[in-house]
């Protein structure tokens, strides 16, 4: 994994060179802006596609909102009681306490891993922008543009509407446009709920019951990196050998239960046989350090692995990864639509929330200092909860 110096210079080196290859080319004229750290990339191509789509199936729209706002409600009043508590439950240790992280590739995450959340983020991304410009056409404000920007190592994406309509637009129609973004992905996550309880069924048609468990990842350095141990590998077995009693104990290693009761059962092993489906036996010394916190473990030992369910493929034509990658695909999906819900609802400065706030804050307290002082104590108050739970997350 990069260091954040080398993260930080390789980013400062690149836009050097697309500043410089901007102005050279002239690309403002096709819609390519080159910030200090970032791309903005804006076209008027899409506005008559998202506008057609706003005109169809209203009555799917209005539908689709109705549902998705009560379940954006759901999910952000669950979420923030959930994240005011949570605090408290990393302070005590409590295995209900979640941590909260910035997802930053090469700094906090391995690229490798950070790619996999593109697909998700996109799948996030475009029906929540699309939500907006369709019920913005439903309410009379016309699109302006639609784009894509880069931000560091960050990406996203924006519709545009024209200033002058929407800040004449009445309150309910800015909360719709507003709020369809977030009651879309509220929709969507529901989806990906019930798609995650069908995975099994649907992996089931070309796999068998789960027989081993697959190694998705290895740390450097650690215990299993060591000995050879590599990504792809199935772990069938373990022998766990206690040298005060001189015996060994071995374990079937079904699914990732089986894997994880077998580390935790054996924390004075002094010596751990690893089996495989398909090459030889490993023996290793296992560690008390936690891979992923960096924090040494009491209730289990550990080899420097991250695994998952190992299926068998009924036909030699299937891949073994595909359930892996289906699980994560869908898991990251549930989890950014979920977050994108909550953290679009709270009024966080650039949030949908922060603009809904603001507009019903000018209404009822039209050219008062009262209006922004309310809307400036939200601001602090939902930074406060999210950086709170961020930096007890990374310091606990």
């Amino acid at each position: 994994m990069l260091t954040t110096f080398q993260i930080v210079l390789i980013v400062i080196i690149g836009f050097i060179l697309l500043s410089f290859l901007a102005n050279m080319l002239n690309l403002q004229k096709y819609g390519i802006h080159i910030l200090p750290f970032g791309i903005i990339f804006r076209t008027k191509f899409f506005n008559k596609i998202l506008e057609k789509m706003g005109e169809r199936g209203k009555k799917f729209w209005k539908i689709l909102y109705d549902i998705g706002k009560v379940l954006a409600g759901i999910i952000t009043i669950g979420l923030l009681g959930y994240f005011i508590v949570n605090p408290f439950l990393l302070i005590f240790r409590s295995p209900a306490g979640i941590g909260l992280q910035l997802l930053i590739p090469g700094v906090t995450i391995d690229f490798k891993i950070a790619l996999l959340f593109i697909l998700p983020i996109l799948i996030v991304l475009i029906p929540h922008e699309i939500a907006h410009a369709v019920m913005a056409h439903r309410e009379g404000v016309k699109i302006e543009s639609s784009g894509v920007f880069i931000v560091l190592v960050f990406f996203g994406g924006f519709v545009e509407l024209v200033r002058e309509q929407i800040e004449k637009a009445n309150l309910k129609s800015k909360i719709r446009i507003f709020l369809n973004g977030s009651a879309v992905n509220a929709v969507f996550s529901v989806f990906f709920v019930a798609l995650y309880f069908l995975s099994p069924a649907i992996v089931s048609i070309g796999y068998t019951n789960p027989s081993g468990v697959l190694v998705t990842n290895v740390y450097d350095d650690y215990p299993a990196d060591i000995v050879g141990i590599a990504r792809g590998d199935v772990i069938t077995n373990i022998g766990a050998y206690n040298s005060s009693t001189g015996r060994i104990t071995y374990y079937d290693i079904n699914d990732v239960e089986d894997y994880h009761i077998a580390l935790s059962e054996n924390l004075g092993a002094s010596l751990l046989f690893i089996i495989f489906l398909d090459k030889p036996t490993r023996a290793l010394v296992p560690t008390t350090d936690n891979p992923s916190s960096k924090k040494n473990s009491d209730d289990q030992i550990y080899l420097g692995i991250n695994i998952y369910n190992y299926y068998t493929p009924k036909s030699e034509r299937q891949s073994k990864w595909f359930p892996y990658y289906w699980n994560i695909q869908i898991l990251y999906t549930l989890n950014i639509s979920i977050m994108a819900v909550f953290l679009n609802t709270l009024p966080l400065v650039l949030t949908d929330g922060d603009k809904i706030l603001h507009a019903y804050m000018m209404k009822r307290y039209p050219n008062r200092p009262k209006g922004k002082k309310i809307l400036n104590i939200a601001r602090i108050a939902s930074f406060c909860l999210i950086a709170i739970n961020i930096i007890l997350s990374m310091t606990l």
